[in-house]
């Protein structure tokens, strides 16, 4: 049980072996009394003694890391002090060292030996030691240390009371109390158990697992090889716009809209066959309740009772993302006609005098800008300038591109065939009046300079000037 609830914790793995020792020790009690007098020494020498040894070495190992004692200063020198216990289970061999009666006759006297006193002396002295530790935790507010010093007392005083109990009417007709030793270890597993119980000491791994699941700030999806979600965090319902209860046992594409199912399901499988571990996949879809949603997702593998999942971690990004669109939008963008700006049209130009691809620049400037602003006001000024951007955006297509390059002037990047076209058809649309807030109206007109690349020239600055000289002489002909 205590295994389980965390198998990867060195204190639970230390207290499950703990338990074992404890249980060897009954058993090994059990044999040496059911097998009387055949082997009862060895018995009660390699099984017995050897188990307590070993569970007072594992003891006091457990209780070194329930005071974090290996992570202090010098702490590591503290192993030595197994040293001891280890030397005398090495001894056992030892002819009359731990036991001076004779295991073949046919009422064995267990007779202990110097070696086995020590050995006993050394097991309490680990005791004590555990004492000391339990008192210094009780000391820091460990509730579960008062549980573990009254386990241990009671322990202590069963164990010493029964072993001398067991020494002294060995001959006698009282010698059952030598069974009886093993029982007081049940104090200090009980006292361990409560803790468990009362005050999460060797929490469950699974425990600390469903409260992170649970309070986790990102989304928790487990899912099968079919896509099927068969767990979920609370935050999932946030994301997907449905309750959580609907998402478990469902295939999760049923929540994304979109999106290509066939391109996801690809993707899905390549996935789970190669193993692929994915950070920092960016996903975008409409949820079930129509909201636009861009999620980052971390995911790899898990096993459980040997069938593997996909663990999948989801952290919504929306705001984030509309906020870096947003500013990669300013950047790009003229705030007032949503037209593309200098940085763009010069991004764009570049791009194509870097794949060498004919093209007509032209430059568009509106006429008497000044005169409306001074007449109208500036609200006027920026109303007309929209109003030509509007225009612009209306006679353009995809392969073409217009941009505000500040103030009243813009630029368009064009193919060569169709601008002739669109000049003529940007010129019908200004003679139409336009009319202002102030039920005003007037009437608009610009001045337009045209140059080919690549014969008016190889660069930017040198396709801008020609442009920018035949747009003057056009606006010195309207004026």
């Amino acid at each position: 049980m205590i295994y389980s609830r965390n198998r990867q914790s060195a204190r639970h793995i230390t207290c499950s072996l703990l338990y074992v020792c404890t249980a060897m020790w009954f058993v090994g009690v059990f044999a040496s009394l059911v097998n009387y007098p055949l082997y009862f020494n060895e018995i009660s020498l390699y099984w017995v003694n050897g188990t307590i040894t070993i569970g007072a070495l594992l003891s006091l190992h457990l209780w070194f890391m329930n005071g974090d004692v290996y992570k202090k200063k010098n702490g590591k020198y503290l192993k030595l002090i197994f040293v001891p216990g280890i030397v005398m289970l090495l001894t056992f061999p030892i002819d009359s060292w731990m036991i001076r009666g004779d295991g073949n006759a046919l009422n064995p006297m267990f007779i202990p030996g110097p070696g086995l006193y020590l050995l006993w002396g050394i097991d309490f002295a680990y005791l004590a030691i555990i004492i000391i530790l339990t008192i210094i935790e009780m000391k820091k507010g460990n509730s579960a240390a008062k549980l573990w010093l009254k386990g241990i007392l009671l322990y202590f005083i069963w164990t010493t009371f029964m072993l001398m109990a067991s020494i002294v009417l060995e001959s006698s007709s009282y010698n059952f109390f030598f069974y009886l030793i093993p029982h007081g270890s049940l104090f200090w597993a009980f006292a361990i158990f409560l803790s468990m119980s009362r005050f999460d000491y060797l929490s469950s791994y699974e425990k600390r697992y469903n409260i992170l699941f649970q309070r986790s700030p990102s989304g928790i999806l487990i899912m099968d090889e079919q896509g099927v979600v068969l767990e979920a965090s609370p935050q999932i319902s946030k994301y997907l716009g449905v309750e959580r209860e609907k998402v478990v046992q469902s295939p999760v594409i049923s929540f994304l809209y979109g999106i290509d199912k066939e391109k996801f399901y690809n993707k899905y499988n390549m996935v789970f066959e190669e193993q692929i571990k994915v950070e920092n996949l960016e996903l975008s879809f409409v949820n079930k309740i129509g909201e636009r949603k861009t999620i980052l997702i971390d995911s790899d593998f898990i096993l459980v009772e040997g069938k593997r999942f996909l663990f999948v971690m989801l952290k919504d990004i929306t705001d984030a993302k509309t906020k870096e669109e947003r500013v990669q939008y300013l950047a790009y963008h003229d705030i007032l006609t949503g037209l593309p700006n200098r940085a763009a049209f010069e991004k764009q130009i570049d791009y194509l005098l870097d794949n060498e691809i004919e093209f007509n620049l032209l430059l568009l400037d509106l006429n008497k800008l000044k005169s409306i602003n001074d007449t109208f006001g500036h609200q006027a000024g920026d109303h007309a300038i929209q109003h030509v951007a509007t225009i612009l955006q209306g006679v353009i297509s995809d392969k073409h591109h217009a941009a505000r390059l500040g103030g009243d002037e813009f630029v368009l990047l064009l193919g060569v065939k169709e601008t002739e076209v669109i000049i003529k058809t940007i010129q019908q649309q200004l003679t139409k009046p336009l009319k202002l807030t102030t039920k005003h109206e007037i009437r608009l007109s610009a001045s337009i300079g045209v140059s080919h690349y690549p014969s008016d020239g190889q660069t930017m600055d040198q396709l801008y000037s020609v442009a920018d000289k035949r747009m003057y002489v056009d606006k010195k002909g309207v004026l």
